[in-house]
């Protein structure tokens, strides 16, 4: 996996400051009204990430290399997953434990997709 082309270190950059901010969330002391805004905020985020990823770099990959479809497939299985879990937080009394749940499909998700789309973007 080529981590110099400037779209693998631009998806790798996204994604690490997702998992940092996820740790920082998740590391919180307390249920504050902060944590819920910075929540809500992280939400968005991610929501926002996804639906860029979904809709521009999928269908592109899609076109530009058919053998990626299953890999692909299971990205966007991957992202309502996620968002399931992000609509959870949302709407729950105490996020923490939402946090938890997000953290375990979401770190994996974004290992999985670094680890299967780095090669096809340094192809680009």
């Amino acid at each position: 996996m080529s981590r110099e082309h400037a779209m693998v270190r631009e998806l790798i950059a996204v994604h690490d400051g997702l998992r940092r901010e996820l740790k920082e969330l998740r590391g919180a002391p307390e249920l504050t009204r902060d944590l819920r805004v910075r929540c809500a905020y992280y939400c968005h985020h991610v929501e926002m990430h996804h639906r860029v990823e979904s809709h521009y770099l999928f269908t592109m990959l899609r076109a530009r290399f058919p053998e990626s479809a299953e890999v692909v497939d299971r990205l966007e299985r991957e992202h309502a997953k996620v968002a399931e879990i992000l609509s959870a937080i949302e709407q729950a009394a105490d996020v923490r434990p939402e946090l938890d749940r997000l953290a375990g499909e979401l770190l994996a998700h974004l290992d999985y997709e670094e680890e299967q789309l780095a090669p096809l973007l340094s192809r680009l």
